[in-house]
């Protein structure tokens, strides 16, 4: 029985030209776990939004071809019956969240469905413990982080129990922690015999939850359907794949099946590990620093850190290890309780935040956080007319910014109007104009695609004749090695580790003491060099290119990311 039929499905959003979805034909079977990969704007969500029923009942626009769940038709059902059906957990928790408390977020769904007292209370207690927030049932979700958010919205989703569940890029606000927890929940739901389709930019973290099925989508249509998840590795020039199947997208036909001896060759730890990078004059010093928030919570304790220009830095630690404090502290948002935060070697205490601005800026996770004004333009401007620049110096100013982020079409129109990534690349230009030395990026790939998040980094990198210092604050270990030369980890307001990324993310005590995942990219570098260093895919990939093609010689017998034995290539 297939619990989901979807027949020559199109879709187009008012006021657009071009389909979101175009003639869509799939089928999912009853308690059947499809993976759902495509890139940015390819139509993912706008497939989950047919399924529950959002499509066509409160976006307008050009509906045809047909949506059935257990053999009814969507459009013939009102929301709240498909409610009983189909639950969906949203991309933005916070467009998910109703209620102001934990517990009675987590109960709006049941109450609505009159339920025993003593049922919805078993519910709610159920899906908060499956999630690992029952300790939050009484706390606001307004002094949630986005990854506790994320879990609570999920939580809200179980509590109603539906028989089909859809995921909309749940990982893009999770730690190691919560991915790890949602890996568990996703197989818990299979083996419960739901129906899921998870749409998820993070490929190979699903993987590791082992769905049956991959499905991936290009300009609103399938362009792959297979339950042999390689078919992802065509590609991993888009999506974020396991390290293996980029490695063999980038290789020619000839040397994609790569054995594990040659993973595993001799190469001097000389050759991989990068040096220190030339550094400049001291931009920030943290001394000391502790930071409490009222009713005694102690965020940070004792961190002690020096920046300089020429850093690239990662902040690593799963949600409340203090990453965000520490960063509102160095802008100067945060004033320390003990200890003294400088900034070109001023106290933090004695500087307005406007000054501070001038040598650290700062760009959010979410851009929303950040964008205001009317126009681009404006949003472009509020940071140095606040910072006293002439106005004549401001309109000089502007365009070049704009050109540097690729954003001149945008600037006399609104800001709400452009793509994530162009709204992303607005937040960098409206900090840009306040000309810091140093930019701190909160979770730059998040909910972003492979390419796009490629793009985004490599301009941000493009601007270091500017920006002589980049931090990043980030759960993605991968980022961290591409694009870092130095990593520190937090892990409960204190700093347990600072060094080469190279060196700091090959130690598996680092990885298993502060519950870092260990990916794809990882393994590999560490089989490749003995444990001893980590390596970007470049590097890793230029060591394959430049090999010997006969020691590349395949065993058919490879380890999958999964770390189940796999033979498939065999033939």
């Amino acid at each position: 029985m297939h619990a989901i039929e979807i027949s020559d499905l199109s879709f187009t959003y008012e006021n657009r030209t071009t389909p979101a979805l175009d003639h869509v034909n799939l089928r999912v079977k009853d308690q059947e776990s499809v993976l759902l990969a495509g890139a940015s704007g390819s139509g993912k969500s706008t497939l989950l939004k047919c399924i529950n029923g959002l499509i066509p009942h409160r976006y307008i626009g050009q509906y045809s071809g047909q949506v059935n769940l257990t053999g009814k038709r969507v459009a013939a059902l009102d929301l709240d019956e498909l409610s009983l059906v189909v639950g969906t957990v949203l991309q933005e928790p916070d467009k998910q969240l109703v209620s102001s408390s934990v517990e009675d977020d987590v109960a709006f769904g049941p109450c609505n469905l009159a339920l025993p007292r003593s049922e919805i209370e078993n519910r709610v207690e159920r899906s908060l413990a499956a999630m690992e927030i029952l300790q939050f049932r009484e706390r606001s979700i307004f002094a949630l982080s986005g990854g506790q958010k994320q879990r609570l919205a999920i939580a809200g989703v179980l509590a109603m129990e539906p028989d089909i569940v859809l995921f909309d890029e749940p990982l893009a606000n999770l730690d190691s922690n919560g991915v790890k927890l949602m890996q568990d929940v996703l197989r818990n739901l299979r083996e419960q015999g739901k129906t899921m389709i998870v749409a998820e930019h993070r490929t190979e973290e699903v993987l590791r939850a082992n769905p049956t099925r991959v499905v991936v989508f290009d300009k609103g249509r399938v362009v792959a359907d297979s339950t042999d998840p390689e078919v992802l590795i065509d590609f991993a020039d888009v999506l974020k794949t396991p390290a293996e199947f980029a490695l063999r997208k980038r290789l020619p036909p000839e040397r994609r099946r790569i054995a594990l001896d040659f993973l595993r060759s001799p190469v001097t730890a000389e050759k991989r590990l990068a040096e220190s990078p030339n550094l400049g004059q001291e931009l920030v010093r943290i001394e000391n620093l502790t930071f409490e928030y009222p009713g005694g919570i102690k965020a940070l304790d004792n961190v002690s850190l020096t920046i300089h220009e020429g850093e690239r830095i990662a902040i690593l630690g799963n949600n409340g290890a203090g990453k965000s404090t520490l960063a509102l502290s160095m802008i100067g948002i945060l004033k320390p309780t003990h200890g003294r935060v400088l900034v070109s070697g001023t106290d933090t205490r004695e500087l307005p935040v406007s000054e501070v601005a001038k040598s650290v800026g700062i760009v959010f996770q979410n851009p929303f956080s950040m964008l205001f004004a009317k126009t681009v333009r404006e949003e472009l401007a509020f940071g140095p007319k606040n910072l006293g620049l002439a106005p004549e110096e401001i309109s000089e100013l502007i365009p070049q910014v704009a050109g540097q982020c690729t954003i001149e079409h945008l600037v006399d129109k609104s800001p709400f109007a452009s793509s994530y990534g162009e709204k992303k690349r607005i937040c960098v230009g409206a900090v840009l104009t306040m000309r810091p030395k140093s930019i701190i990026l909160d979770e730059p790939t998040s909910g972003q695609d492979y390419r796009s998040y490629s793009e985004f980094m490599n301009f941000i990198c493009s601007l270091n004749k500017q920006v002589r210092s980049l931090i990043l604050i980030t759960h993605d270990t991968d980022l961290a090695i591409e694009y870092t030369d130095r990593a520190v980890i937090l892990r409960e307001g204190r700093i347990v580790a600072d060094g080469l990324t190279k060196k700091i993310l090959a130690d598996p005590k680092n990885l298993t003491e502060n519950s870092i995942r260990e990916t794809s990219l990882i393994t590999l570098s560490r089989k490749l060099t003995h444990g001893q260093s980590v390596l970007p895919l470049y590097e890793l990939l230029a060591e394959l290119q430049t090999a010997d093609t006969g020691r590349l010689i395949y065993k058919g017998d490879t380890t999958s990311v999964t770390g189940e034995k796999n033979d498939r290539d065999q033939n």
